[in-house]
C-alpha cells in the first residue's frame, strides 16, 4: 500500500501529531460536530463530493481515537494515492486527513492534507473500527446524481448531460474531470473517474466497495475517447493509451439512444 524513504518504521513516540494550522479541504462537512468523508482524488485537497457522514458521538469519537492513538511513521513517505479524505470536526475544531485503508489493511495509514510527507500508522483495532464504519455507508444513486456524478444504474442513466460536458471539453482541450458511478446487481458502487488535463485522460478505476466481486484498483493514461455505435446507443472507450499510445483502455460506457 505505500513506500517510505529514509527509513520507514514505527515511530518512538505514539500518538497522533496536532494537525498543521493551514487548512486546504472544502468538502460539505456537518453543521455541528461530525466526520464527512469523501474518496480521495488528489494529495493536498480535499474532495468536496461527500461518499457519506457520520454524526454519532461514538461514531465521531472512533475517528478521533484513530488519529490521535496513532504512531507517527519515520521518514518521508513515498505513497500511492489515498483511498478516503476525512474532516472531523468536533469541539470546535477541525481536522483534515488523507486515508489509506482497503479490506486488506491490518494497520490503515493517514496523513493531514497539508502535510502530506508525514505519516501515521493506526493501531489494528482503530483501523477495523474505522473500516466498518466506512464499509458500512451506502452511496446510493440519488446521492451520486446530486453530486453531479454520470450514474449508470440499473438501465438508466443521469446526469447525462456531465458525460456530453466532459465529451466536448476533451474535443476542446480544456480541463476537465467527470466521476461515474454503476452499480452490481446487489447495489454496490464501482467508480470510474476521468480527468483530462487538456492533453491526456488519467482513469482511475476502483471496485473496492464491489463486496460480491473481485475489488481493486486500477489507472489508465489515454490521449482520446471513441464512440461506437452499437444497437440502440454507443459505447464509449478509451484509446490510445500506455506507453507506446497504441493500446485500448479498460474504460468502456455504453450509453442507449434518449
Amino acid at each position: 500500500m505505500l513506500a517510505c524513504a529514509g527509513g520507514c518504521g514505527a515511530g518512538q513516540g505514539e500518538g497522533g501529531a496536532s494537525p498543521p494550522s493551514a487548512s486546504s479541504g472544502t468538502i460539505a462537512e456537518p453543521a455541528a460536530d461530525g466526520v464527512a468523508v469523501s474518496r480521495s482524488l488528489r494529495f493536498g485537497q480535499v474532495n468536496a463530493a461527500p461518499y457519506g457522514s457520520f454524526a454519532e458521538n461514538g461514531q465521531i469519537k472512533a475517528f478521533d481515537k484513530a488519529i490521535r492513538s496513532a504512531t507517527k511513521i519515520e521518514g518521508i513517505l513515498d505513497v500511492a494515492q489515498p483511498d478516503y479524505d476525512v474532516v472531523v470536526t468536533e469541539d470546535g475544531k477541525r481536522k483534515e486527513i488523507h486515508l489509506w485503508l482497503d479490506a486488506r489493511s491490518k494497520r490503515g495509514m493517514y496523513a493531514y492534507v497539508s502535510d502530506t510527507g508525514t505519516g501515521y500508522t493506526l493501531t489494528e483495532a482503530s483501523t477495523r473500527q474505522v473500516y466498518d464504519l466506512i464499509w458500512g455507508l451506502k452511496y446510493g444513486p440519488d446521492q451520486a446524481e446530486a453530486n453531479g456524478d454520470l450514474v449508470n444504474a440499473f438501465g438508466l442513466a443521469r446526469n447525462r448531460d456531465q458525460w456530453e460536458t466532459f465529451i466536448a471539453n476533451v474535443e476542446a482541450g480544456v480541463q476537465d474531470e467527470l466521476q461515474i458511478v454503476r452499480y452490481t446487481f446487489e447495489g454496490d458502487p464501482v467508480f470510474d473517474n476521468l480527468s483530462f488535463d487538456g492533453t491526456t485522460i488519467m482513469h482511475r478505476y476502483d471496485s473496492t466497495h464491489d463486496a460480491f466481486g473481485s475489488p481493486g484498483k486500477t489507472v489508465d493514461f489515454c490521449r482520446s475517447i471513441e464512440g461506437k455505435k452499437k444497437d440502440d446507443g454507443t459505447e464509449y472507450v478509451l484509446s490510445s493509451c500506455g506507453e507506446g499510445s497504441a493500446e485500448a483502455g479498460r474504460f468502456s460506457l455504453y450509453l442507449d439512444q434518449r
